[in-house]
This record gives C-alpha cells, structure tokens and sequence, in this order.
C-alpha cells in the first residue's frame, strides 16, 4: 500500500467511529480525547502491522532463496 492508500484507509476507519455516535455533533471533551486516542492506536496498530508483513515476506523470500542456493 502507498502511503495515500494507507491514509485513506485509517481515515475511512476513523469517520466511521466518529459517525457512528448518534449524537457526534455534541461530544464532551472527554469523548472526543477519547476518539482521538483510539484513532491515534488504530493508525499506529495498522502501521505495526503493515511494517511486520513486509518484514515477514522479506524473511520468507531470504528463507526461500538461501534454501534453492543450498539445493543447487
């Protein structure tokens, strides 16, 4: 995913939650710190979790290639 793609997503994510609420348009303080958290995790748990695939298929190409090398 591009960096656009990703924004859009945790965007999309992050409306949602914030819709969600009937009554959105009056949020106490609290609540609305409280949705800016969440969506604050949700972005970071997302680019953890984008950051640990491409480290992951990275590992598993090196594994496949070291492995064809030592076939050969």
């Amino acid at each position: 995913m591009q960096a656009e793609e990703i924004i859009a997503h945790i965007d999309e994510q992050n409306r949602s939650l914030l819709y969600g609420h009937k009554d959105f348009n009056n949020l106490t303080h609290a609540e609305v710190l409280h949705l800016m958290n969440t969506a604050g995790m949700r972005g970071f748990r997302f680019g953890s979790e984008s950051a640990l695939s491409l480290v992951q298929s990275k590992l598993v190409v090196k594994y496949i290639s070291a492995a064809a090398s030592n076939a050969a």
